[in-house]
């Protein structure tokens, strides 16, 4: 087509026997340069997308079974472990991708099945003889023979047994949101159930005489887990009480965007410690160590982000949707 259309412009130039003055000559040779110049480059960038559009269909019909498997990888959910099959391939490379893909897969697959089952096997084997320990320790409480010492260490032992108590209680729910065992998600009225929550821990708040002062718009709905999210509020709720002072005020603050708790207090706690396992925030008021390492573990899980300030001596944990 090239050749065509030049030759055309050559023979149009030969038929024209017209008497040019040399002035006139160079123009006209500048006239058909230019023109052969215009002509050239259209080719040129006709040729070039001609050879972007070729590459990208061979292209794409040559890396389709990698998109195949990638799609396959997205739709892949461990909790639910559906079957993954890879579309078989001739290009060798992608194949051995795929085999290289199941043998992972796989070992995810009965990983998380030991894991899980550790925690559904501990849950049980740890939690009875717990509760004979906590009976029999009862039942020796109701002893009338004991004297002031015996009632004592047996007071002390019940105080440790029922910290070990929560702290497997703890650990164990740690590991099931680890392993992705609160999947299921639902539309959670956070007022209405922040309301609740504070209704339940109001006999706790009354022993040391502190105040709820509330601050709680209507209406405010977030996604996910409704067991999860009722123990991030009760674990909250219950750090605030515990650091708060006797007769004082705790402020709760809820909107659209953010959950809001502070609290009073003398000494900021140790940020570096405040989220991990068993992290020492305070000697003051030693807890599991477990409440807000579940409070950030669940915060991660939905992408909220968890923060704690001491301002104004206030303790001020915040939750951002």
């Amino acid at each position: 087509m090239y050749y065509y259309v030049i030759n055309m412009l050559w023979h149009h130039e030969l038929e024209h026997k017209i008497e040019l003055t040399a002035a006139a000559g160079r123009e006209d040779r500048y006239l058909i340069i230019l023109f052969v110049t215009l002509l050239t480059v259209l080719f040129f960038l006709l040729l070039m997308i001609g050879f972007i559009l070729l590459n990208r269909k061979i292209s794409k019909r040559l890396w389709q079974p990698f998109y195949n498997s990638l799609a396959q990888i997205k739709s892949f959910n461990l909790d639910q472990q559906q079957t993954v099959s890879f579309q078989e391939t001739d290009i060798e490379e992608f194949s051995e991708l795929n085999n290289s893909l199941n043998k992972l897969i796989a070992g995810n697959i009965a990983v998380y099945n030991q894991q899980k089952e550790f925690a559904d096997n501990a849950s049980h084997e740890l939690q009875t003889p717990l509760a004979i320990i906590q009976s029999k320790l009862d039942l020796l409480l109701q002893t009338k023979l004991l004297t002031d010492e015996q009632y004592d260490l047996i007071e002390d032992a019940n105080k440790a047994l029922a910290r070990v108590t929560r702290i497997n209680k703890n650990l164990l729910l740690l590991t099931k949101i680890e392993n992705s065992q609160f999947m299921d998600k639902e539309t959670i009225n956070l007022s209405e159930l922040l309301e609740n929550a504070l209704i339940l821990f109001s006999n706790f708040s009354e022993n040391k005489n502190l105040v709820f002062d509330k601050d709680i718009t209507d209406g405010v709905t977030i996604e996910g887990n409704k067991i999860l999210v009722e123990i991030l509020l009760n674990n909250l709720i219950t750090n605030a009480i515990r650091y708060t002072p006797n007769d004082n005020t705790i402020q709760i603050t809820l909107n659209n965007k953010a959950l809001f708790m502070a609290n009073p207090g003398t000494l900021s706690l140790q940020q570096e410690q405040l989220f991990k396992r068993f992290g020492t925030t305070s000697a003051e008021t030693p807890g599991t160590g477990l409440g807000l390492s579940l409070v950030k573990q669940i915060c991660s899980r939905y992408n909220w982000k968890t923060d704690y300030t001491f301002s104004n001596m206030q303790h001020i944990f915040s939750v951002t949707f």
